[in-house]
């Protein structure tokens, strides 16, 4: 079992995600991606996609998404939740889902199990 919840706020959300798929041999990712995009857009660009290339592959699912309100009526970022059964190639199979699929620049997939990692899409 992990350490006890090291982060606050959303990180610790986002680790007691990765606890839960560690406990059933899984692996959580977070995807971050910046920008004001509404969650109708996220779906529609990234996460019908995304799952739909996961589970063609077999390698995950996606299993949430979210959005962080910012000043007035945008969105500071939105973000996708996924399980992966394999870390290594289900990261590796999302950056060039991402890439394809058009994502800004600075989004970046949070691994948070076994160790904190922010892997970067471009």
């Amino acid at each position: 079992m992990p350490d006890p919840n090291p982060y606050e706020g959303r990180e610790a959300v986002m680790y007691d995600f990765a606890c839960s798929a560690v406990e059933d041999e899984n692996h959580f990712v977070y995807i971050l991606i910046p920008g004001d995009i509404r969650p109708v857009e996220r779906c529609d660009r990234f996460e019908d996609p995304l799952q739909d290339s996961l589970s063609a592959s077999g390698l995950g699912e996606v299993t949430g998404g979210g959005s962080q309100l910012g000043e007035g009526d945008t969105v500071e970022y939105c973000g996708i939740d996924i399980i992966v059964y394999d870390l290594d190639r289900g990261i590796q199979h999302l950056k060039g889902e991402l890439c394809r699929l058009g994502v800004p620049s600075n989004t970046v997939i949070e691994q948070y199990l076994p160790e904190r990692v922010d892997h970067p899409i471009h």
